[in-house]
């Protein structure tokens, strides 16, 4: 019998589950909600990292605030516990910062040093924030490193202005010069008076440093009647003036007035240094006002030595001038305009400390001429000359005998004859000029018997006659004129009364040769053009290898002029050396100063 099979049919559950296994409807809505959640916590996640931005944003913000705040070396001041100005710490100033942005400063790590001119302050934190989303995923905090750096240098400046007040200055160039020179040092000090110093150095063939400037750099002390330096050329082989040595004081005598103009007021008219503060050094100011009227004071006059200029323009950058600077800050006998600011103590600092530049400018409308001093046995000592005053008829001895001592200027301890003219009383003198302590005592000394007081009688000793020359008389006598009751000069006293020329020309007039040119020679050369440029040079390459920037102006100056300026400034300076051929010093000036500015931009 034939059996037809039948599959038996599955249960109804397995067929349900077989079905569902096998049918492909609603799989997108699963698919969809799955993407739906993956895009809910993207979506968390960028929210958390943008809160955690913000966060990060807002004290980056802050922190970059405070560290530029915390690294300036100025106005950093509170209150200590006795009520005085004192820096705040850096850490102290950044947490404020930080604090009054709403924000936790107990995160921040703050470091910072300072040393000299530079000051650095570095902050570190990290951006904490709670997360939201991200904590589904096992995060819950993001936190983000935060850092900031700020570093501040004083750029300090020291500058010397070597300024040409030559005769060949005259006129329009001065004028020029005055205009040019105002403005630069009026641009270059203008927000930045508590960093830069700058020294105003006149020269012709000398450099008169002035009283205050004279005064405090210490001078050898023949006379105080004015303040030039003699340098040996052995000097400019170095910038410094070693601890415990003496300036040369230059002798005060007058080689240039003619014979014919006498000497009418006790004093040569004309000295190879000026007496009183005209074209005077000013030195290590920071004062606009002080600086610019010193400039548009200056003329012109006089020959030309650029090597005396920079010599003293260097010494003012030099560090062994500390204790000049110093004694200008604290002595009372500076006075007040001339007074430097305390806060340059320690200047001028060493050569390359970090945050500082040391410049020197230096003009010329000429080139090196001829320069003059005394002979060194001529400064000091017994001059071989004798004083007596006497009265008309009187034999009485106690009216017989020297000058008594006549103040001049701030002096007292020199004496001054007059073999003519007349004697100015305190009122009649003009402003600094020698006035007389007391008009009839002058009289008695100095008259030339225009009264019938007394007269001033001279004797000339002759080495090779040994005999006295007595002028009034026009004989030789074995004695002075007077006796023992004359007085003998000194070379010092000698060279402030009596011009050269007058003594030669006049009261030696028709006397031998010898006997003139003894007493006509006290001075010589000593220094000529070609002297004078080599000690330009080798002091301008030693100021160089110091660290000193050089920029030199020739200021319609001829080839040798041009040539020494060009040499100062150095090989391979060209940027440095400005060559002016028309009246436009001003532009050369312009220049000097955005080049400076720069210098300052580069720390």
């Amino acid at each position: 019998m034939n059996r037809i099979l039948v599959p038996s049919r599955p249960p109804a559950a397995a067929g349900a589950a077989t079905a569902f296994g096998r049918r492909e409807d609603g799989s997108l809505t699963i698919f969809g909600l799955f993407i739906f959640l993956m895009m809910l916590i993207a979506a968390g996640v960028a929210l958390d990292i943008m809160r955690s931005e913000v966060a990060r944003t807002e004290l980056q913000y802050a922190i970059d605030r405070a560290s530029l705040s915390a690294a300036r070396l100025r106005d950093r001041q509170s209150l200590d516990a006795a009520g005085m100005a004192a820096p705040r710490d850096a850490q102290e100033i950044v947490r404020d910062y930080v604090r009054a942005a709403g924000l936790d400063d107990k995160s921040v790590f703050v470091t910072s040093r300072t040393s000299g001119s530079e000051r650095l302050v570095t902050i570190n934190s990290d951006a904490r924030t709670n997360s939201l989303f991200m904590n589904l995923l096992g995060v819950d905090t993001l936190v983000q490193p935060v850092s900031s750096q700020a570093r501040e240098v004083r750029t300090e400046l020291e500058l010397s202005l070597v300024l040409d007040i030559s005769g060949s200055m005259g006129g329009s160039k001065i004028a020029a010069l005055r205009d040019a020179a105002s403005d630069f040092v009026g641009q270059l000090l203008k927000g930045r008076e508590e960093l830069s110093t700058i020294s105003i150095v006149p020269y012709n063939d000398r450099v008169n440093a002035g009283s205050t400037v004279g005064h405090v750099f210490d001078m050898t002390r023949e006379h105080d009647l004015s303040h030039c330096a003699v340098f040996e050329n052995s000097d400019f082989n170095r910038l410094d003036l070693p601890r415990g040595s003496r300036l040369q004081r230059m002798g005060d005598f007058d080689f240039r007035t003619n014979y014919k103009q006498g000497n009418d007021r006790g004093l040569t008219p004309r000295p190879n240094c000026e007496r009183g503060e005209y074209g005077a050094v000013l030195a290590w100011s920071n004062d606009i006002v002080e600086l610019r009227s010193h400039i548009r004071g200056l003329g012109a006059g006089g020959w030309t030595a650029m090597d005396q200029g920079v010599k003293w323009g260097t010494l003012l950058l030099d560090p062994s001038s500390n204790d000049e600077l110093s004694e200008m800050i604290t002595s009372s006998d500076v006075p007040g305009n001339h007074r430097v600011d305390s806060v340059f103590v320690g200047r001028p600092v060493p050569y390359n400390t970090v945050g500082t530049h040391k410049v020197l400018v230096m003009m010329t409308d000429g080139d090196n001429t001829n320069q003059w001093g005394l002979k060194s046995w001529r400064r000091s000592g017994q001059s071989g000359i004798r004083v007596f005053r006497e009265r008309p008829g009187d034999n009485d001895d106690s009216t017989k005998g020297g000058p008594l001592p006549r103040r001049t200027g701030s002096s007292t301890s020199n004496r001054f004859w007059k073999n003519d003219g007349y004697c100015l009383t305190r009122s009649d003198a003009g402003a600094g000029e020698p006035h007389d302590q007391s008009y009839s005592e002058c009289r008695a000394q100095f008259d030339g018997d225009d009264d019938g007081t007394y007269r001033v009688r001279y004797s000339f000793w002759s080495p090779e006659k040994e005999k006295y020359y007595i002028p009034h008389l026009r004989t030789w006598w074995s004695q002075p004129y007077g006796g023992s009751n004359s007085v003998m000069l000194d070379w010092t006293d000698v060279h402030s009364a009596l011009p050269l020329n007058y003594v030669v020309n006049d009261m030696l007039k028709g006397v031998d040769w010898d006997l003139r040119s003894h007493y006509f020679y006290s001075w010589e050369q000593t220094h000529d053009q070609a002297r004078a440029d080599d000690n330009l040079s080798r002091l301008c390459k030693k100021a160089r290898d110091a660290g000193v920037v050089i920029y030199t102006i020739a200021f319609k100056a001829p080839l040798n002029g041009q040539k020494a300026m060009r040499d100062c400034a150095g090989p391979n300076n060209e940027a440095r050396y400005y060559n002016i051929d028309d009246l436009n010093i001003a532009q050369a000036f312009d220049d000097v100063l955005a080049s400076v500015t720069r210098l300052r931009l580069t720390q």
